[in-house]
């Protein structure tokens, strides 16, 4: 294996760059555009810390390129990085857990790509932030230990009607409400049009044959944004897998690429909102020892959107150790009892907040007290359990429903505890710990001691 030092492609300069221009967007519309030049010396000052900032960033982007460079050794990866203290990392091939690709859309323009390189210990992932698509593949084939790619077998394709139904799901259409308030209340401030926006928002509320036809395409336009916007996110999305790995990807103009080893896999969770529940649909994690911990990639989701027999059926596809149960155990009567009596800190806080400041409206209190009452209830009826064998399977929730599977030998921990409360009606707390970065904890509250005793002798029993 060679052991030249390579840097990043030289564009990373360009990309660097920009990045540092679109965050400082904003500051030069305040100096630049809404201050006038003559308006006070701090305006000129800023001004010039402005153009300081730009230099500033343009120099070290060139710096930071030259300084950081790698090397594939025997079994390791070398990083080489600093320009008045040198630090040198070293990374065994073996140690790293998952690999993704995120090519965001000036990436694609550029004909490159981001690698990330998850390890799982304390520094979760090395970033390779630009990197041709050919050395890509070079990395990931030095990585997996292979010479050629396996063939790859697809088990899931977004298809049109399927987004179309992710878009009302996932109630991406929403966001044109923060948008148009935020628009209401600045428009007039930036533009100095002398309270023109308001005016026109009441005439046009007093006027129901204006008012009619502008909501109507207020909510077309929100529906059209929210279709985009998830057409964007998720489409090309596609699972797929081999003998030994996972693959999913996702998003059309930020494409992002995401391998895990099978054996990787530490437990999967099944989410599901009221809403997807309503239509039959699921989201499938998978979690795994080398999260990113960047969440905007959501790197771990196979896709947000599946219906939930499609969900169970891929799952026994590529895990097939992995068999979720339909049926499980419901918690004690005692539970429901417990959950309703156990003191609410929010609504004593609300109320007492309530009858000091606004006695008018202490009908508040009782409303969130039911409301808080429900959700209580909700938990309790929709918590569930099993103890398989090797498996143990937790749902937990109330509106928003998560179920962990997972095996005992993925299981770093357990711990089982009893409040005051839980020693009276004799219940119990169980909690498992997986490994991924941070731990992953699952949580079930109330079940009886009975349940909590041979949860603990499950896990005492692993080989």
């Amino acid at each position: 294996m060679s052991r030249q030092q390579k840097h990043l492609h030289p564009a990373h300069m360009l990309l660097s760059i920009v990045h540092t221009v679109r965050n400082a967007f904003f500051p030069a519309l305040f100096l630049f555009v809404f201050h006038p030049a003559g308006e006070g010396s701090w305006i000129y000052w800023g001004r010039f810390g402005f153009f300081a900032f730009i230099a500033v960033s343009i120099i070290w982007a060139v710096l930071k390129w030259w300084m950081f460079r790698y090397e594939f050794r025997a079994h390791a990866l070398y990083v080489y990085d600093g320009l008045f203290i040198k630090s040198e990392r070293h990374v065994p091939l073996d140690r790293i857990q998952n690999v993704q690709r995120n090519t965001s859309f000036l990436h694609r323009v550029l004909g490159l790509t981001a690698l990330s390189l998850e390890t799982g210990g304390e520094e979760a992932s090395l970033k390779l932030a630009a990197v041709t698509k050919r050395e890509a593949d070079r990395i990931e084939l030095i990585v997996r230990g292979e010479e050629e790619p396996d063939e790859r077998r697809l088990h899931f394709q977004a298809t049109n009607r399927e987004l179309l139904k992710a878009s009302f799901t996932s109630f991406s259409f929403f966001l044109i409400i923060p948008l148009l308030t935020s628009l209401y209340f600045t428009i007039d401030d930036f533009l100095s049009l002398g309270g023109f926006t308001k005016k026109a928002v009441d005439y046009v509320a007093g006027s129901l044959w204006l008012l009619v036809p502008i909501l109507a395409g207020f909510v077309i336009l929100g529906i059209a944004a929210g279709i985009i916007i998830t057409y964007l996110q998720y489409g090309n999305s596609a699972i797929m897998s081999d003998e030994k790995r996972i693959y999913l990807k996702k998003g059309l103009l930020n494409e992002t690429f995401f391998t895990i080893t099978r054996e990787k896999v530490q437990a999967v969770k099944w989410k599901q909102s009221f809403v997807k529940k309503w239509f039959g649909l699921v989201e499938v994690e998978l979690i795994s020892a080398g999260d990113t911990g960047e969440d905007e990639l959501e790197t771990n989701s196979l896709y947000p959107f599946l219906p939930e027999k499609e969900a169970q059926n891929m799952i026994k596809e590529l895990l097939p150790q992995y068999e979720l149960k339909n049926e499980m155990q419901k918690l004690p009567r005692a539970a429901l009892w417990i959950k309703l009596l156990r003191p609410s800190y929010v609504w004593t806080l609300v109320t007492a907040a309530l009858f000091w400041q606004l006695p008018a409206y202490w009908y508040a209190s009782p409303v969130l007290l039911f409301w808080i009452l429900l959700l209580r209830w909700l938990e309790w009826k929709q918590a569930r359990y099993t103890i398989n064998g090797e498996f143990i399977q937790l749902k937990t929730g109330a509106l928003f429903t998560e179920v962990l599977l997972t095996t005992r030998g993925k299981v770093q921990e357990v711990e089982v505890k009893e409040g005051v409360l839980q020693r009276q009606w004799k219940l119990a707390t169980i909690r498992t710990a997986n490994r991924a970065n941070p731990v992953h904890y699952t949580e079930l509250r109330d079940v009886s001691v009975q349940t909590a005793r041979e949860f603990y002798c499950w896990y005492a029993d692993r080989s």
